[in-house]
């Protein structure tokens, strides 16, 4: 069990989960909890790779004149090929909520995501080895795979700093 969901997080996700456009100072005003926690808590989805992505679901009817409602949804990002899915007319908003709902259903407080080494693509047993650099995290399995992937990504790791830096001094 290496890294497990907490109530924190599980408000995040239902509150993305309504609407992924929400900017995280939105997202922070629903649940109460600080814009700089809710946007770390995010990028920390991101990066153990419980998010994928967030994806628009659109509604046909505003470019069609048939007046038959395609909603298209994309639901797989398996291999980074998409499947779409459509919802006709008379069904989709009940099928949409009700997906939605049991989405939020699974989304529970000890939920627990396996993490695979962005080294060996092994599994991480236990507490994670983590590399954060700018605002990315890697994990690992072990202190060798952490080493290995420092030496082979030293270049690109330091100019992702360097361009990260030249942003958050550009911010201020």
């Amino acid at each position: 069990m290496p890294f497990s969901l907490d109530e924190i997080d599980v408000s995040i996700l239902k509150s993305i989960l309504e609407d992924g456009r929400k900017s995280f100072r939105q997202v922070s005003r629903e649940t109460g909890i600080t814009t700089p926690t809710v946007k770390a808590r995010y990028e920390r989805l991101v990066n153990v790779g419980f998010i994928k992505g967030v994806l628009p679901v659109f509604d046909f009817e505003k470019v069609e004149s048939n007046g038959e409602k395609n909603l298209i949804q994309l639901d797989d990002l398996k291999e980074n090929t998409k499947k779409r899915k459509s919802i006709h007319k008379g069904a989709h908003n009940s099928n949409l909520k009700e997906e939605v709902d049991e989405i939020k259903k699974r989304i529970t407080s000890g939920l627990t995501i396996n993490i695979v080494c962005d080294f060996c693509e092994g599994p991480v047993f236990g507490n994670p080895k983590i590399l954060k650099f700018a605002n990315i995290e890697r994990f690992f399995c072990c202190i060798s795979c952490k080493s290995g992937y420092t030496q082979k990504y030293r270049g690109r790791i330091e100019s992702i700093k360097k361009r990260y830096e030249g942003k958050s001094e550009l911010d201020e």
